[in-house]
């Protein structure tokens, strides 16, 4: 099955996708028009229950808010000392002044707190009460009041909310004054707040975010507490609530209801919306969904066949281009069609492939060209950079010599540096037989020979069958230059250079070694970052290193080490499998 999918063309690919993306779409719409009911249901209950929960909130706020001020109140030392006099002193005048203190006291809190809807504040003790308005008393019968004062005592300091009177005379709550002076906690009074309930609920009941008016019920233990005055009062109605949201009717209209908790009270909070205006427009909209989903799906496989054709027409295009250019057929590449003005994909891919066959066809035409001369370039620039330092030593020591002998030794000198010059200034080949490498390096050690006398000894130890293979030509020089450089002018003693030759399966290691200097740790590499500055021989190190890398790649190299308290220099050069006669590297001229 899965080779099947993933040999099907382009076209196939997207039409299938297209197909059951329609297909789910229509399944999808129609799950949709079944279940339209139940999700506009949870809408509506998520919006309800938002608004609710939000009034919820704020009522347990408010009254949170004046369980604070009552906290407060008690706590505050005006009134835990008029209070005190009121007990404790029998003197008129401190009860008058206690009086004044405590009616102060009560009114200023009272209009700091009356915005969480507070109708009234009460204190008593015994025959004694203090109100904020002075009509209070006469709207609170005897026996509520009674009642009220009974359950602040029974709740020894405890805040009391009171709704059996809500209906009527609002809700109410009580709380016992204990006396906080010395610790004695002894009862001094209680105090009773009043708070408007139908104002409290109207000041944040909101139900601007609702289709339809809302009423509200609030209730406790089977009681109400409030309703709205839109809904009926009968306490059978409170049954009907048994579920967090749901649908009740009430005579003849249908409502939707969501119930929620106060919280930090055991209370319930409900909100009741009509539903019968839902229900039709809930109708209508699935009829209307039904319409608009069949319209979709013929305007989705119309417009998707003619978006597809224009699609894989230009992928066809350049998968034709593909094949002409691995066939070798370039001339039909190009097509009568411009892509460069297209910024889409399908105009990028087309204008990179061109460009590619382009930058392909200039690449092989011109490219390799170019690489291998400025190869050959990198190489001879590194080899002339030597002609002029060798060129400079050899000529400051025949001057030496002069100086000090006359002229007696300069024909064995000039001859020598003749046959010098003549072997360095060969630009034929790169590479030369290892017999014409030691020639060169023989004539080298000749003038050389001449400035030192007994304080340097040269030794070559190299097989017959050796002198034939080919080295990168200027290398073995320069190395003997430094192993005197530094085995002679920077000390008195003696210094014996060998060069020894080796090879090992199709490698030749050729050792520079002299026992007058050594080489420091990781020469070459601090050379290259610059670390050691070059007193002009450190130059040939790398100019040497950086030949071998170009000529033989990774299979050649430069190493510089110590063994045996004697510096040596190897060279590692590959050879040829199969080599003829005279020939030092394929494609080249013999030497």
């Amino acid at each position: 099955m899965k080779a099947f999918i993933r040999n099907l063309s382009l076209k196939k690919k997207i039409q299938s996708i297209v197909f059951i993306s329609i297909l789910l779409l229509v399944l999808t719409s129609f799950l949709s028009i079944h279940i339209t009911s139940l999700a506009h249901q949870k809408v509506l209950h998520q919006t309800v229950a938002t608004t609710l929960s939000f009034s919820a909130q704020e009522l347990n706020n408010r009254l949170e808010n004046i369980g604070t001020m009552a906290d407060m109140l008690l706590a505050d030392n005006s009134m835990q000392k008029g209070l005190g006099v009121y007990k404790d002193s029998t003197l008129t005048q401190d009860r008058t002044i206690a009086y004044k203190t405590l009616y102060t006291t009560l009114n200023e809190y009272y209009f700091n707190f009356r915005k969480n809807n507070i109708n009234y504040m009460s204190l008593y003790q015994d025959n004694i009460s203090i109100h904020t308005h002075i009509m209070s008393r006469e709207k609170l019968p005897d026996t509520i009041k009674k009642d009220l004062i009974r359950r602040a005592e029974e709740g020894k300091g405890k805040t009391l909310w009171v709704t059996d009177y809500s209906q009527e005379y609002g809700l109410f709550m009580v709380k016992n004054i204990r006396r906080s002076q010395f610790l004695k906690l002894d009862s001094i009074g209680n105090l009773i707040v009043n708070i408007d309930i139908n104002q409290l609920m109207n000041s944040f009941t909101d139900t601007s975010r609702l289709n339809e008016k809302a009423g509200y019920i609030l209730y406790h233990d089977g009681k109400f507490i409030y309703n709205s005055s839109t809904l009926p009062s009968e306490e059978g109605l409170l049954k009907l609530f048994d579920s967090r949201y749901g649908q009740v009717k009430l005579e003849t209209r249908n409502y939707f209801y969501v119930k929620r908790g106060v919280p930090d009270l055991n209370w319930d909070f409900v909100c009741m919306i009509p539903y019968d205006n839902i229900v039709t427009s809930l109708k209508v909209s699935l009829n209307l969904c039904i319409i608009i989903t069949l319209l979709a799906v013929a305007a989705a496989m119309s417009l998707s066949s003619i978006l597809i054709d224009s699609i894989t027409r230009h992928f066809n295009i350049l998968l034709l281009k593909m094949n002409n250019l691995a066939d070798g057929n370039n001339h039909s590449l190009f097509v009568h069609y411009d892509y460069r003005g297209r910024n889409d994909e399908v105009g990028v891919l087309h204008t990179r492939f061109d460009e590619m066959v382009l930058a392909v066809n200039d690449l092989i035409r011109t490219n390799y060209l170019n690489e291998i001369l400025k190869k050959e370039a990198q190489l001879k620039a590194l080899e002339n950079q030597m002609n002029p330092h060798f060129l400079y030593n050899t000529l400051e020591s025949i001057n030496w010599r002069a100086k000090t002998l006359g002229a007696r030794d300069i024909s064995s000198m000039a001859e020598a540096l003749g046959t010098l010059l003549r072997i360095t200034l060969d630009q034929k080949c790169k590479q030369v037989p290892l017999r014409t490498e030691l020639e060169m390096v023989q004539c080298y050690m000749t003038i050389q020979k001449y400035r030192y006398e007994d304080r340097l000894e040269y030794q070559v130890i190299v097989p017959p069958h050796l002198l034939d293979c080919c080295v990168l030509k200027l290398t073995l020089q320069p190395l003997v230059e430094n192993a005197i450089r530094y085995g002679l002018e920077e000390n008195t003693e003696g210094c014996k250079i060998q060069i020894v030759a080796e090879q090992e399966d199709n490698v030749l290691h050729v050792l520079v070694i002299n026992n007058g200097s050594t080489f420091e740790d990781k020469l070459l590499e601090k050379l290259k970052a610059h670390q050691i500055t070059p007193h002009g021989f450190g130059i040939g190190l790398l100019n040497i290193q950086e030949r071998m890398e170009l000529t033989y790649g990774s299979a050649g190299s430069l190493e510089l080490y110590n063994e045996k308290e004697q510096a040596i220099a190897r060279l590692t050069i590959p050879l040829p499998i199969e080599m003829e006669e005279g020939e030092c590297q394929k494609g080249e001229e013999p030497c």
